[in-house]
């Protein structure tokens, strides 16, 4: 994979590092609005090509993929030129604020026969599987809890008047969009669409989720999902049943250890050894080099599955991405 990279944010940095560990990838040029902000990035991960404009870069032949982590809201107009222009997408989580702009992408992907897939790396993780394989260990499953915090310095500026991409609704941002998102992935893809969806939030004044609580509702036992960029908590993720539990200390956005706990034994699993965004990365190269259709289909159903539960949860807050 020759890739491309939109955003200059750490995010991106930290993508490009995991990235390199994984044979057969390689970073061709880096797109930036700014030239010199695009040039002190390309230095900084020494990346030789610099674009300022996507229709140009979107035209060197030698890039195949292209890496999207810019603001939410331009992601599904950034994959649609890309898709448009013959290249593979790897657009960073949330996928889009939008299911029917989502429904769109993954289908002009399907027409081109293009790779899309969603930078989201704890579906993708070892321990992930692990825990899938192990849900029988707590017999019937009745209660879910995850929860992912981190207190965000720029909350404190929003406190203080100054609105970042982050907290803007004209940005897709919120704490579900950008925090809680990864709850949902790991409940998502662990037991499907749920039968009913609410969200419960704390929102500032101009209608941004700054902290939240989504509820999934399925047949046999209920799932809490907390975010929160404007508090402290203790991270973790904890599936109960009626012979043991699943606890996975630190939260579900780098499962880095899983506790197994029932009646009869006490089991600690970690085999992660590599950095979390690595996983994916190896995924979606597997996919691509194997020509592997038919999961590329399975990972982008998911992440409509995802976008449809997230969109539902922010109807009850009245937040709605139109982009």
């Amino acid at each position: 994979m020759k890739i491309a990279t939109i955003g200059t944010g750490i995010i991106v940095e930290h993508f490009i590092r995991a990235a390199r560990t994984v044979k057969d990838i390689e970073f061709v040029a880096v797109y930036s609005r700014n030239l010199v902000r695009g040039h002190e990035f390309a230095e900084k991960v020494d990346i030789k090509k610099i674009y300022t404009s996507l229709t140009e870069m979107f035209l060197d032949d030698e890039i195949d993929t292209v890496y999207i982590a810019s603001p939410n809201s331009l992601h599904y107009e950034q994959s649609k030129l890309a898709l448009l222009a013959g290249k593979n997408v790897i657009v960073e989580k949330p996928f889009t604020g939008n299911y029917d702009k989502a429904c769109e992408l993954v289908k002009l992907s399907q027409e081109k026969k293009l790779y899309l897939f969603e930078a989201i790396c704890n579906i993708h993780m070892p321990h992930f599987e692990y825990i899938k394989e192990k849900l029988e260990k707590v017999g019937n499953i009745k209660l879910i809890q995850c929860n992912y915090s981190q207190y965000s310095s720029r909350y404190s500026q929003l406190l203080q008047g100054t609105v970042t991409n982050v907290f803007d609704p004209d940005f897709s941002g919120g704490a579900l969009a950008d925090i809680n998102i990864y709850n949902l992935h790991f409940v998502v893809g662990l037991f499907g669409m749920p039968e009913e969806v609410s969200y419960i939030a704390n929102c500032h004044e101009n209608g941004i989720d700054t902290s939240g609580v989504v509820i999934l509702k399925y047949p046999e036992f209920v799932v809490e999902c907390v975010g929160a960029k404007d508090s402290y908590s203790s991270n973790f993720a904890q599936i109960q049943g009626e012979t043991g539990y699943i606890m996975v200390p630190g939260g579900v956005n780098g499962l880095k250890r899983v506790e197994i706990v029932t009646n009869d034994l006490t089991e600690n699993h970690n085999v992660q050894d590599r950095d979390r965004l690595s996983y994916q990365v190896e995924a979606f190269r597997d996919i691509v080099a194997t020509k592997d259709r038919a999961r590329c289909d399975e990972l982008l159903e998911h992440s409509l599955n995802v976008v449809k539960v997230a969109e539902a949860a922010r109807q009850d807050i009245n937040l709605k991405f139109e982009f």
